[in-house]
C-alpha cells in the first residue's frame, strides 16, 4: 500500500502515496483535542492538475477551471480503487484550499527583481506578518531572495516565489522551463469557514462549483488588504507625474519629499519606522511611491 510511517512531535503519522501520481496523498494522524486526548484523523491532499487524464506526470500544467466540478468525482473513483471504505470527498471537511496564479516574465532576473520589489513594498500597517530571514552572525533581518511571503492570523498565507527555482530544487527541472513568478493564496480553515458563509456553500461540491467566483474574490481582496493592488513605478516616473500635476505648490513639495524618503530606504516599512505615522499619512499616497 506504499505506507510511510513518520513521527512528528512524538505523534505517529501514516502516509499513503500509492495515488500520488494521480494527485492524491492520504494521511492518517492524530489531532490533540485536550492535553491528554487525541482523535484519529484521515486527511486527503489533492492536486487537481495531476488528476486530469494524460496529465499525471506534469506537476505545473495549467488547471482548467472547466474541470473543477469533475474533481470530487475523479477523487472518489480513485479512492475507491484502494478501498470502498474510504470516505467520499463530499462528506469531508475542507481544511485548506490554494489558489495559484502563474505570472510569466521574460527572465530569471525579472522574477528576482519582482520578488525583491514586493518584499520592499510591504506595509506593516496592513495587518499581515512578513516572512523575514536573519543573518547567521549579526541576526540582522533581511528579505528572502527567492520568495515574498505574508501571513495573517493563521487564516491566509500569500506567497510570491520563483517557480522554476523551486522545481530545480525538487529535481523536477524537466517539467518547466519558463520564467514564472508564482503567486499562491493559501486559505486555511477559519478563512474557508468565512468563505462558506459569504458564498452560501454547504459542502465541498458547492465550493468547487463556485471555485472561479471564490478565487477571483480571494485574490482581489487579499491583494487589496495587503496593499499590493497598486501600480509600481520608478521614482523618476512618479516625480514627473507630480511635477506635471495640478497639485498646490506646497502639496507638490510634500509629495516629492515623500518620494525622496522612499527612494532612499530599502522598503516602505523603513520609511514608516523612521518617520512618524502621522507625518507619512499627512503626505498621502505612500503606497504607490515605490522605487524599482
Amino acid at each position: 500500500m506504499a505506507y510511510e510511517n513518520k513521527k512528528t512531535d512524538k505523534i505517529t503519522k501514516y502516509v499513503c502515496t500509492i495515488l500520488s501520481q494521480h494527485g492524491i496523498i492520504i494521511y492518517i494522524t492524530l489531532r490533540e483535542t485536550t492535553p491528554s486526548t487525541f482523535v484519529p484523523m484521515l486527511i486527503y491532499r489533492i492536486n487537481p492538475t495531476r488528476m486530469i487524464e494524460g496529465n499525471k506526470d506534469n506537476y505545473v500544467d495549467v488547471f482548467h477551471c472547466n474541470n473543477a466540478l469533475d474533481i470530487p468525482q475523479i477523487a472518489n473513483r480513485l479512492l475507491n480503487t484502494i478501498s470502498p471504505n474510504l470516505p467520499n470527498i463530499e462528506i469531508c471537511s475542507l481544511s485548506r484550499f490554494d489558489y495559484c496564479v502563474n505570472i510569466k516574465l521574460e527572465s530569471q532576473q525579472q522574477v528576482t527583481d519582482s520578488i525583491k520589489l514586493i518584499n520592499q513594498a510591504f506595509d506593516p500597517t496592513s495587518g499581515y506578518t512578513q516572512k523575514i530571514m536573519f543573518h547567521t552572525k549579526s541576526y540582522k533581518p533581511k528579505y528572502p531572495k527567492t520568495e515574498a511571503t505574508f501571513l495573517k492570523s493563521k487564516r491566509v498565507e500569500i506567497s510570491f516565489y520563483n517557480k522554476r527555482l523551486q522545481l530545480q530544487q525538487e529535481d523536477l527541472k524537466d517539467e518547466w522551463h519558463e520564467d514564472i513568478l508564482r503567486a499562491e493564496f493559501r486559505c486555511f480553515k477559519s478563512y474557508l469557514n468565512d468563505l462558506y458563509k459569504r458564498f452560501d456553500i454547504n459542502n465541498i461540491t458547492d465550493f468547487f462549483e463556485k471555485s472561479i467566483e471564490i478565487g477571483n474574490y480571494v485574490i482581489a481582496y487579499q491583494l487589496k488588504k495587503l496593499k499590493l493592488d497598486v501600480m509600481f513605478r520608478s521614482s523618476k516616473s512618479i516625480e514627473s507625474i507630480i511635477k506635471n500635476g495640478t497639485f498646490k505648490a506646497k502639496t507638490k513639495l510634500d509629495m516629492l519629499l515623500l518620494v525622496e524618503w522612499v527612494s532612499s530606504h530599502k522598503s516602505l516599512k523603513r520609511v514608516i519606522d523612521t518617520c512618524s505615522k502621522s507625518t507619512v499619512n499627512k503626505k498621502g499616497g505612500a503606497d504607490i511611491f515605490l522605487d524599482s
